[in-house]
């Protein structure tokens, strides 16, 4: 028990730390600063999380809160007006068994407006999630706009027997559709359920009215609405429906474009139509004469580098600011690679006060960097908050000319900084930016005792992430990435923490197919995944013999899990117990049963548009077949952890039962955890049990002088 309580401890002690959601300069001038910030945190004795409010202000040398943290869970999504005269919240309550949501608009420190928009029955549920979700006042302070479900007409049996007063009354509305009620409707899959037809929705505070905008295509799905400059109309990314929608989260490369839309319903396309495009976050300057998005080709890798690209307000025009090819940028008078934009979300204020240079963030070989682009000479400049290629800063607000960052490393839970850009004379310096803490600096126990190193151990790029203690030859785990077109980063994860705290360490590959390494890097691995990729994580490993000649073990999940499941069969004797995460184990299954089937056409380098079905697809079947982790199931030895999701409809829990069964068949030991949850197995109570009994698995099959030294 003396292990199990060390264990439990330490998976308490790394899931206490909070994580940002958003942050929000309130005030600002050249002395001072005020910040908004709204977090999440584990609440382990509930089983649940809590989202709170805090406000601090910054004189740029200390900072003091001035407002305790207040409690917003039952908030989904906020506002604050352009003065901030007004604030606006969408509130969920339960009441009795129904889920009812409220608009609420605030000014003098008081509620002013609260519409019932479950009575009112407009449109269906409002949308929160980070694809779809909007919630933005009108530039004039009198309209909001946000996106919503559908109001769909009610469905009841061909025969119900109603009431006698019900049926006495002549001529009463009924808008109830009779055998209906098992009509199935596309929705936008995992994490998505539920969310089949999102319209956008204009409150009018000074009349009351509550509109859905006409005239959206009804094969065009409305995401991520911003304000035209003079209050009359908005900017949105609109979706391309096609006869199969595709899981939207963690997949940026769905067929869309930017159009334009007035009250009065004008609609017109803004991007290109030259080719299928993927379009992310468009954002206005500050006087509304410039627009810029992130664009690359749709189809194709769920995610690969973008292009910045600027859309003049009054011309019409189009250029590309930033294009896909990597550039080599001069800080401090050395040479930095650039290897292009990824995708991580614009801060929805994110221009200087020169109205032409915009802040953004995006990873860059396995760290988050910082810049400043220039979108009249295309100049990027990296803003040096953190040592290259090490840690990870994202901006997450501008305001007259300061940043609200916010830094985190593996070794160190993330932390919010106010930074000042000084002016100089027609620009600004950028090697001379101030850095101020604006929340607590927190620290894991003992961080001391612990490295975090990387290494440029692929390809000549900074590729392999180390984190561990000092001095020590304790076990390793290799954790590939999912995806697998992400990259595992230099910031904080509880996860992680929590088996460094017990006495692992980790190794991060970022394996051909990862993101912040070029375009080129990611396309290299389409047509060659459970090859490439398996091969880049072992080569890496090998490269360091302090490394390989360690106790191996394995953790992954989805794409992760995928490569785990691979290198347990391709590599049997290496790894001591495997441990994978909702992993895709047979392609040929997870074709008929995913929410992405495009997914796994395009991985095996063939064109998604093309493949109806795989019955008449011989060679595609082939190619599944010899590209999946099954295929090795019989050399595989190492004890094997399938941590699965019930819900999960990316990557369906049939595949891991699939797998485990086939372990059995070939005596090898396996056990199967199936949890109440979806593809990330993120709730509290998931995320508990999966990774102690996770660190339990692996110590079980390790040497027992692992174990004691826990246990110490």
């Amino acid at each position: 028990m003396a292990q199990l309580d060390k264990i439990v401890a330490a998976y308490c002690v790394t899931a206490q730390y909070p994580e940002l959601i958003s942050a929000r300069i309130f005030d600002c001038s050249k002395a001072s600063v005020s910040v908004h910030s709204i977090w999440v945190q584990k609440v382990l004795e509930r089983q649940t999380t809590t989202r709170f409010r805090q406000t601090v202000f910054s004189d740029y040398k200390t900072y003091t809160l001035t407002s305790p943290p207040t409690d917003i869970t039952n908030e989904l999504i906020s506002a604050h007006s352009k003065s901030n005269k007004y604030f606006c919240v969408v509130r969920q309550v339960e009441s009795g068994n129904k889920i009812k949501q409220y608009l609420e608009v605030w000014s003098d420190c008081s509620l002013v407006k609260n519409y019932d928009l479950s009575t009112l029955d407009v449109h269906g549920k409002i949308y929160a999630d980070g694809e779809f979700g909007t919630l933005e006042w009108s530039p004039d302070e009198t309209k909001i706009v946000y996106i919503a479900e559908k109001k769909v007409p009610k469905s009841e049996p061909f025969y119900k027997q109603k009431s006698k007063a019900l049926v006495d009354k002549d001529g009463i509305h009924n808008d109830t559709m009779p055998g209906k009620e098992y009509d199935w409707s596309q929705d936008w899959g995992e994490q998505m359920v539920g969310k089949i037809t999102p319209v956008l929705v204009v409150c009018d505070i000074k009349t009351d009215s509550i509109d859905v905008l006409p005239n959206i295509p009804n094969d065009v799905h409305p995401a991520t609405a911003t304000w035209i400059p003079d209050s009359k109309g908005v900017v949105a990314i609109g979706h391309s429906i096609t006869s199969h929608k595709l899981g939207l989260i963690y997949c940026n490369n769905s067929h869309s474009h930017v159009f334009s839309l007035t009250l009065d319903g004008q609609y017109d396309v803004l991007s290109s139509d030259s080719e299928q495009l993927c379009v992310r976050y468009p954002r206005f300057n500050l006087n509304g004469t410039r627009l810029v998005w992130l664009e690359r080709q749709g189809g194709g890798p769920h995610s690969s580098c973008f292009k910045l690209i600027c859309y003049n307000w009054s011309t019409k025009e189009i250029t590309t600011v930033v294009d896909y090819y990597n550039k080599i940028l001069q800080v401090d008078n050395e040479q930095l690679p650039f290897y292009g934009l990824y995708d991580q979300a614009i801060p929805k204020k994110c221009w200087l006060n020169d109205d032409k240079t915009i802040v953004l963030s995006t990873p860059q070989g396995g760290s988050i960097h910082t810049f400043a682009i220039d979108t009249e000479s295309k100049d990027i400049h990296y803003l040096s908050i953190t040592k290259p290629f090490h840690e990870s800063v994202s901006v997450i607000d501008v305001c007259n000319d300061a940043l609200v960052c916010y830094k985190s490393s593996l070794n160190k839970p993330g932390q919010l900084f106010a930074i000042k850009i000084p002016s100089v004379f027609e620009g600004y310096d950028f090697t001379n930016i101030s850095i101020h803490e604006i929340s607590p600096s927190r620290s894991l126990p003992n961080s001391n005792n612990f490295v975090v190193e990387h290494g440029y151990t692929l390809y000549n790029k900074p590729t392999t992430i180390f984190y561990g203690p000092k001095n020590s030859n304790c076990p390793l785990i290799i954790w590939p990435h999912g995806g697998p077109h992400l990259s595992s980063l230099d910031s904080f994860r509880a996860d992680i923490a929590f088996f460094v705290q017990i006495g692992f360490a980790v190794l991060f590959v970022n394996f051909r197919g990862s993101t912040g390494l070029g375009k080129d890097y990611v396309e290299s691995l389409i047509g060659n995944i459970g090859d490439a990729d398996v091969k880049d994580v072992y080569n890496a490993l090998q490269s360091n013999s302090s490394w390989s000649n360690r106790e191996l073990v394995l953790f992954g999940g989805s794409h992760g899990g995928f490569l785990v499941t691979h290198l347990s069969g391709q590599y049997p004797s290496a790894f001591k117990a495997v441990c994978a995460l909702n992993p895709v184990t047979d392609l040929i299954t997870m074709f008929g049963t995913t929410d992405i089937p495009d997914w796994v056409i395009t991985e095996a380098g063939y064109n998604f548009s093309e493949v109806d079905n795989l019955v008449n697809s011989k060679d595609i079947v082939m190619k599944l077949a010899d590209c999946s982790p099954c295929k090795n199931v019989h050399k595989v030895q190492a004890p094997t952890l399938l941590l699965l999701g019930e819900k999960d409809l990316r990557v369906h829990p049939c595949l891991g039962l699939a797998y485990y069964h086939l372990l059995k068949k070939h005596g090898v030991t396996a056990r199967v955890l199936m949890y109440n949850d979806c593809h990330s197995l993120s709730t509290v109570a998931a995320d508990m049990d999966s990774l102690i009994n996770a660190a339990l698995w692996f110590i079980k099959y390790l040497n027992s002088d692992f174990e004691k030294s826990i246990i110490k």
